[in-house]
């Protein structure tokens, strides 16, 4: 297994790179595919190409490419990614899709990116990556268990939501496809937030509806009441009359 090369740009430059000196046309090919890539949409893909794996991350304005043998495996470079988004976000925060400086962060950042690299491309790496697979593992578990406690409250669900619980049903065949499964695990806060709304959406309207009914009997006693006195003072009237007559 072996990673050739890597890099970290947002939509104005390269911000930081790192090579093991491989073939030039490799970097320049890592480079044209980066030109290419909407970072406005998140998105986790990659692509065989003259004997090497291309591939890509896109996060928050922010894109990961790296160059791999066949024999790293498309999904070790989709974990290998997400552990250098994760380590340049803690690093450079929000300042990583600000800036317009060529290789504004490649001082700082290149080492990490030479280490990490040797790290997956060495035996350990299949260790970090196990770890990492196993870390997926247990976001699998979680979203399945957050699927079905969602489900189970009885709430009017919009066709939005309804969307994304029909899609988050399908995380295994997600999970095996190994390339977008951080996709899925980036929205599993977005589901429980959403869970919460739910419950609280519908014990509002529970309320509401409860409200309304009670009103209603209210009126509803009102006029029949109104109706009883009046047919009272109709009937007493009439009484009167033929009392004086």
């Amino acid at each position: 297994m072996a990673i050739f090369y890597c890099v970290v740009a947002n939509q104005h430059c390269p911000l930081a790179e790192h090579s093991n000196g491989g073939d030039k046309s490799m970097n320049e090919f890592a480079q044209k595919l980066l030109k290419k890539l909407n970072l406005a949409e998140d998105a986790v893909e990659a692509m065989d190409f003259d004997g090497k794996t291309y591939s890509y991350r896109v996060d928050n304005e922010v894109a990961y490419v790296c160059v791999t043998n066949a024999a790293f495996g498309k999904s070790s470079a989709a974990l290998f990614l997400k552990h250098i988004n994760q380590l340049f976000d803690n690093q450079f925060g929000i300042r990583g899709k600000a800036t317009k400086l060529k290789l504004d962060m490649n001082r700082d950042f290149a080492p990490t990116l030479k280490k990490q690299m040797e790290t997956f491309s060495s035996d350990k790496g299949a260790e970090k990556l196990q770890a990492l697979k196993k870390d997926l593992d247990n976001v699998k578990f979680n979203v399945q268990d957050n699927i079905s406690t969602t489900l189970s409250v009885e709430v009017c669900i919009s066709k939005t939501a309804l969307t994304e619980l029909f899609s988050m049903r399908w995380t295994d065949k997600v999970l095996e496809r190994g390339d977008k499964i951080e996709l899925l695990v980036d929205r599993t806060d977005q589901l429980n937030s959403q869970s919460a709304a739910f419950a609280k959406s519908s014990s509002n309207l529970h309320r509401h509806l409860w409200w309304e009914n009670v009103k209603m009997n209210i009126a509803i006693g009102a006029l029949i009441l109104l109706f009883l006195l009046l047919i009272f003072l109709f009937i007493r009237g009439k009484v009167s009359g033929s009392s004086d007559n």
